[in-house]
């Protein structure tokens, strides 16, 4: 195994894009029970992963991938109808292969035992259709069928080594192999057999030959000779320990026999084999190293340090950085002939290609928040199932994209809040009928890009949380409640280790560990909020940077200080004289596009003192899906920023995103626009 270590990556990546198929089209199977296409398709990605497992030696996931694509034949063949109980067999079986899967990863050994009881009922399965499993059925078929050990191109070369190599106390056997004929893979298949073999021994000869084998160019059937120190029934059980196998013979070489073989009808139409050269053993394939080596360790924190890109931004990768170099070499021209004009033009073209560079780095860093989408749907399911509940995930926006580092970390936190979404917000269909709901529970989950930024919606028409339960259980734990609003009240929600559950769930408890997940959004640079109606259902919106490094900025100067205002969130800007605010219902708006929009004054948000009369700006912004007017004294100009992180206590304001370095070595701060705009209360 160890000399195929350099496929381990790709294994671990296409089993994990099948796996990922298979639960997204199964989980489409259980609606579409009559969909003969989809069975189809789920068909050949169960075939897929069996073929790979097989092909890397690991027979356990091979063993089970192949009782469990089985049932997909069953289904095609109309010989089960698709159900709910099928379907959660199914998802029990690709559950233990992703186990399988990451066991493999972190160099952990495989063991039947690990698959006994999900082979168990498969078998079960299978007897219930057949009457008898699909093993035995292939057995009878190999029998009718006869195989033999005879060979009908061996040289007198051959028998020659075999007296040899007996002389020095070698044993020679005559093997007959036959290849499971769905096989998808029967040139690695045979490789692998072959191989397993030469750690034991020397095949010095093969039928066909050894190009065909490699390539599989073979119907089912192949032999060879084989000369080993181990017994017979030690090489049985070589060949036994690999899958994929139909039936195999194993007999004691025989030479009268070999010359009779040359009679017999050929199991392939192949040229003969080559005479070897000299009486040296020959290798059907690449020889491969004993194991005598310390095996590669596969850590599972490198599991994620990987990314797909598209190849035509790897090309225009490629492409900028030749240009960056063709003006590197100028500038050195131009320097050393003191030529100012050309180092300047130079200077211009190299300042452009860095920015493209810039922005080419971080769209190949861009991942589809997809990734991390695709598994809820699944997860959802199977909530129901457990809580007894009629719910549906709806998803939109999966093609959005961010940070590669920002959507490997979004999982753990998006899982918390549909568990509790599943769990302790949509009600029994009992309940949701008493309210005149549907019976069916929704949970939409959604993800947009507005500006700088994306949101993440997550949302339900369940029960929503009552302010008087939140009161009772917070007194119930000593929180003083005294003259809190009820926003402040259902904001304890985020309180450490506060929960509302009556009893206690192996799901969730709306409430628990939100402070957790509260703390991860805040680590991604991210922030958490909630809104929620009682009998209504509950919203969470998840704000995250669409990357975290390097953005286009409008500096601005509000009371004399530096500020930066992320480009993606500004609409216009256009200069605002003080008559032109309009003060109504208590709140100052400003007119824009036929209507009114709400006005932020900068200074008075931050607590700085304006001089009267100032100049001012109003940047027009929109967030939430609504347009703001953000008043400044002052435009610097636009600029590219890199974000710093700001220490914890000012992220606690709420105000700022970060800060940014200027070319003199000045700092500003980069405003939180959506933050001030929508009036987030400072974190205590």
């Amino acid at each position: 195994m160890d000399d195929n270590s350099v496929y381990r990556n790709l294994f671990f990546e296409e089993s994990d894009d099948n796996l990922q198929k298979l639960n997204d089209d199964v989980l489409e199977l259980e609606s579409e029970p009559q969909n003969i296409d989809l069975v189809n398709e789920i068909f050949r990605a169960a075939h897929t992963l069996k073929g790979m497992s097989a092909t890397m030696g690991y027979d356990v996931m091979t063993k089970l991938t192949h009782k469990m694509e089985n049932l997909f034949d069953f289904f095609k063949s109309g010989k089960l109808k698709v159900t709910s109980e099928y379907i959660s067999l199914i998802f029990e079986c690709l559950d233990k292969l992703s186990q399988l899967v990451e066991d493999l990863r972190n160099d952990q050994e495989l063991s039947e035992d690990q698959i006994s009881e999900l082979l168990k009922k498969l078998i079960d399965v299978e007897k219930s259709v057949n009457g008898t499993t699909t093993e035995e059925v292939h057995n009878t078929t190999s029998k009718s069928e006869e195989l033999t050990t005879g060979l009908n191109n061996s040289e007198d070369a051959d028998i020659d080594v075999v007296k040899k190599a007996r002389s020095q106390g070698y044993n020679a056997f005559a093997v007959a192999i036959r290849i499971d004929k769905e096989s998808m893979l029967k040139g690695p298949r045979a490789f692998l057999i072959i191989e397993h073999l030469e750690q034991e021994g020397d095949v010095i000869y093969t039928e066909p030959t050894a190009d065909l084998l490699e390539n599989g160019e073979f119907d089912t059937d192949f032999k060879l000779i084989y000369l080993t120190k181990s017994t017979k029934e030690q090489v049985e059980a070589n060949i036994d320990s690999n899958s994929e196998i139909d039936t195999f013979i194993v007999e004691e070489f025989d030479s009268t026999k070999v010359l009779n073989g040359k009679e017999q009808v050929q199991t392939t139409e192949e040229s003969p084999i080559a005479k070897p050269a000299e009486n040296t053993p020959k290798k059907p394939m690449k020889a491969k190293e004993k194991k005598n080596s310390t095996p590669n360790k596969h850590p599972s924190a490198a599991r994620n340090q990987s990314i797909r890109v598209d190849l035509s931004r790897l090309d225009l990768f490629l492409n900028l950085v030749s240009e960056l170099v063709v003006y590197r070499n100028q500038l050195d021209d131009a320097n050393k002939r003191n030529d100012a004009t050309e180092v300047k033009d130079s200077l211009e073209q190299v300042s452009r290609l860095t920015s493209e560079l810039q922005d080419l780095v971080l769209k190949i860093r861009m991942q589809q928040v997809s990734v991390v989408f695709s598994r809820f749907p699944r997860m959802v399911r199977d909530l129901a199932r457990e809580l007894d509940k009629d719910m549906e995930l709806v998803v939109e926006g999966e093609e959005t994209e961010l940070d590669k580092t920002v959507v490997s970390e979004l999982s753990e936190p998006l899982i918390h809040l549909l568990r509790n979404s599943a769990d302790h917000g949509i009600e029994s269909a009992e309940v949701r009928q008493k309210y005149g709901k549907p019976v069916k529970g929704i949970i939409k989950l959604s993800a947009y890009q507005e500006g700088n930024q994306v949101n993440i919606t997550l949302e339900d028409d369940g029960k929503g949380l009552d302010p008087q339960v939140m009161k009772e259980s917070a007194e119930s734990k000593g929180i003083d409640t005294t003259g809190m609003t009820d926003d402040e009240l259902i904001n304890l929600i985020f309180h450490p280790g506060f929960s509302t559950a009556k009893k206690i769930t192996n799901i969730s408890g709306r409430g628990v560990g939100l402070d957790a997940v509260m703390a991860k959004i805040s680590d991604l640079g991210g922030s958490l909020e909630m809104k929620t109606e009682l009998h209504v259902g509950t919203r969470f919106l998840i704000k995250l940077p669409l990357t975290l490094s390097i953005i286009q900025a409008l500096m601005v100067r509000v009371a004399n200080e530096s500020f930066a205002i992320p480009l993606d969130v500004v609409e216009r800007v256009v200069v605002i004289q003080e008559k032109e605010i309009i003060t109504s219902m208590d709140k100052e708006v400003v007119e824009y596009q036929e209507g009114l929009i709400p006005v932020i004054r900068v200074d008075q948000v931050l607590g700085l003192t304006n001089e009267e009369n100032a100049k001012q700006f109003a940047i027009v912004v929109k967030s939430d899906k609504q347009y703001f007017a953000v008043l400044v004294n002052e435009l610097i100009g636009q600029q590219e920023i890199v974000i710093k992180k700001i220490d914890i206590i000012i992220q606690k304001l709420n105000k700022f995103q970060g800060a940014t370095i200027f070319g003199n070595g000045s700092i500003a701060l980069i405003l939180d626009v959506n933050a001030i705009c929508q009036g987030k209360p400072v974190e205590s």
